[in-house]
């Protein structure tokens, strides 16, 4: 899959969003940006688990797994990330994480890479994405409120059949379609 300017593994900053209004902009990563995953995964571990250094640089950065890592930045200062798994055409992308600095929420960061998300979904004709999120976190709120609908819950002790894990916690299952393009398989 030609990832285009969202391919992260060329090393080459493609900036996707850029409000200078309020001096936000959405770009994609280099491995160079590994400092800031790592440092906001340890600050997010409660809210959204850890993925290994080592499966960004293969997934992401050496394009094994047609992967993307979407930074957000304010004022040229890194705020925010999105990992985002492409999934299948016609089917849904998957936001595998998601974070802004604790100092940095709610101030349209979140909604600046959602957007992104977006065209990410309409560039490589994705339905939508997925994403999972615990039930006792205040970014359900979010996700409600950019139109996300639940569609079920993944409860605490149940084995999810496809990579064998336990969840530790009741888990909203959120999804969101976009159905503002029709796609034919011409």
């Amino acid at each position: 899959m030609n990832l285009g300017k969202f391919n992260c593994s060329t090393g080459i900053i493609n900036v996707l969003y850029n409000d200078q209004i309020k001096n936000i902009s959405v770009r994609t990563s280099t491995i160079k940006d590994l400092l800031i995953l790592d440092k906001l995964q340890k600050e997010n571990t409660n809210a959204i688990g850890f993925i290994p250094k080592t499966y960004f640089e293969k997934s992401v950065w050496g394009g094994q797994k047609n992967s993307v890592v979407l930074i957000c930045e304010a004022n040229a200062d890194a705020v925010g990330y999105v990992y985002i798994t492409p999934g299948f055409h016609l089917k849904h992308a998957k936001i595998q994480q998601i974070a802004i600095r604790n100092d940095a929420r709610r101030l349209q960061y979140g909604t600046a890479l959602v957007d992104c998300c977006r065209q990410f979904c309409e560039q490589f004709q994705r339905i939508g994405f997925t994403l999972r999120c615990r039930v006792d976190l205040e970014s359900n709120k979010f996700w409600q409120s950019l139109g996300f609908e639940k569609y079920g819950i993944w409860e605490k002790g149940k084995l999810k059949k496809t990579s064998r894990m336990k969840a530790s916690n009741d888990i909203n299952l959120w999804k969101i379609e976009l159905n503002n393009k029709i796609y034919t398989l011409f």
